[in-house]
């Protein structure tokens, strides 16, 4: 199979459903829509809009093809093409609390090389440093209501690059188990970072000690399914957070993961100039 009959496989499948957007835009008052001709406009009740593939009785949700929103309470909802816009910022009260962005995303191989195919796709600012950082939780769903939680994507970027580069590798749909694999993370860091030579330095000691030695990604696989069991049991008395199981388990497993990521973008703020 070819590398874009793979990419195209990964646009249409692994990037399902961002379904964080209902769930955190609850708690947002306002937002800022940011488009790509320059101008700008408030907004509330922002909700997105995906296309669906049906698979059987699988609903799959891809990228995001529109935004609703009102300006004003009590007006009808309009609509908005994706393609028009570039950044969501939305606050709570007069703090920012969520930036959702436009990125431009390739793919990296085991030898560190690049994908020609570049993807858009909307997703969370989770890290705004000298490598940015982003991320959605992924969904499927049966029917309309019952979503369960595949995975988190991360995105890594430095700053002033035009793309970002999938920082996970890709799930394939009969991947039972939650959570992403961070196998080819450092084959990501290195493609993004460039030519830093103390950072390169770590990144061969991680890849020694913490994913070859220590099973890093074996280990947080391991993580991922504890902390289900154990939400699991906090949430099993209120019905109400009961509903919101997987969406909950989606946070907890993506904010473990952030750790990760974080962690080695610091290590090349530390040592690249």
């Amino acid at each position: 199979m070819n590398k874009k009959l793979l990419f195209a496989i990964f646009c249409v499948l692994n990037l399902v459903m961002n379904a964080q957007e209902n769930a955190r835009n609850q708690e947002n008052d306002i937002a800022e829509f940011q488009l790509e001709d320059g101008s700008s406009f408030k907004a509330n009740s922002v909700n997105a809009v995906t296309k669906t593939i049906n698979m059987g009785q699988l609903i799959v949700h891809n990228r995001i093809s529109a935004f609703q929103y009102t300006t004003q309470a009590g007006e009808k909802t309009k609509e908005i093409n994706s393609k028009d816009v570039k950044k969501i910022i939305y606050y709570n009260g007069d703090e920012i609390s969520q930036i959702q962005e436009k990125i431009k995303v390739k793919t990296v191989d085991k030898k560190g090389g690049l994908s020609n195919d570049t993807a858009e796709t909307f997703e969370y600012l989770l890290y705004d440093g000298k490598i940015k950082l982003y991320s959605s939780n992924v969904f499927e769903c049966m029917g309309l209501n019952a979503c369960y939680y595949t995975h988190s994507n991360f995105y890594i970027q430095k700053s002033g690059e035009p793309y970002t580069v999938l920082a996970v590798k890709q799930k394939s749909q009969f991947n039972s188990k939650m959570g992403s694999s961070i196998e080819n993370i450092v084959d990501a860091f290195r493609a993004v970072a460039g030519d830093c030579g103390s950072f390169n330095q770590y990144l061969n000691s991680f890849e020694k000690e913490m994913m070859q030695e220590k099973h890093l990604d074996k280990t947080l696989q391991k993580e991922y399914q504890e902390i289900y069991k154990t939400t699991l049991q906090e949430v099993k008395k209120d019905r109400e957070q009961t509903k919101r199981l997987f969406y909950i388990v989606g946070d907890k497993i993506q904010n473990r993961q952030a750790e990760i990521y974080i962690g080695i973008i610091k290590e090349y703020e530390k040592n690249c100039p």
